[in-house]
């Protein structure tokens, strides 16, 4: 009985490295292409000027927030797949294209799957965890949610970052992460709004609290460019 136990303990173990993580919630994290793009040599010729783009849709842990991904890798015959092509050819290149001009918007799905993707494999399969990060953006873009907000905010202009975060809070009823690039002009610093982060729950499909991760726009006023 004993020999059996070991034996079971040990295959178990040796399957632990392929598993993917237990994770607690997903960091859907939207970027704002012109904040990306400011003093970047390697943006796109022409990056979009009207809505926030896909920077990522991560898997993360409360208990530790920097845990190594582990899972199955990105396989691009999936994205390829007939049924897959309006995804891949449309919807993705919409809301997730690469900003990088060194990469292709493959190169780019593919770093972030394995980097953060394949960790939610556990939950959602490949194709799934794609869908899943284009429909939080179809819901939760921050340049429509900003411009329907009552303050109606729109780039070019310095906002309040209470502002900010109530123009989300109001259509999510939590509170998003806000993360700035801080950059000086002429003699002033300034903090450009980059990054909104809505946290959803491990499927990628309800808001819950962000709980762990501070905004980095710790400012009274940040400025939303072109």
């Amino acid at each position: 009985m004993g020999i059996i136990l070991l034996v079971l303990l040990l295959l178990s173990a040796c399957g632990a490295d392929d598993a993917a993580n237990i994770y607690d919630y997903m960091q859907f994290v939207q970027q704002w292409p012109a904040t990306f793009c400011y003093g970047n040599p390697n943006c796109v010729p022409n990056p979009p000027h009207s809505t926030f783009t896909i920077h990522g849709l991560w898997p993360s842990n409360y208990s530790t927030p920097e845990f190594p991904c582990v899972g199955t890798p990105f396989d691009p015959s999936q994205m390829f797949a007939a049924e897959n092509r309006g995804l891949r050819d449309y919807f993705l290149p919409q809301a997730w294209p690469q900003l990088n001009a060194r990469y292709t918007n493959l190169e780019f799905w593919k770093f972030e799957y394995e980097k953060h993707g394949m960790c939610s494999e556990n939950y959602l399969n490949q194709m799934d965890y794609f869908r899943k990060a284009y429909w939080a953006w179809a819901r939760f873009n921050a340049y429509v949610l900003f411009a329907a907000s009552p303050k109606q905010i729109y780039p070019g202009n310095y906002y309040y970052t209470r502002d900010i975060e109530a123009a989300i809070q109001r259509v999510t009823s939590e509170k998003p992460l806000l993360m700035c690039k801080k950059v000086r002009v002429g003699t002033v610093d300034s903090c450009l709004l980059q990054e909104v982060i809505i946290c959803l729950d491990r499927w990628a499909d309800n808001v819950v609290p962000c709980r762990l991760r501070l905004s980095s726009c710790n400012v009274p006023i940040i400025y939303y460019g072109y």
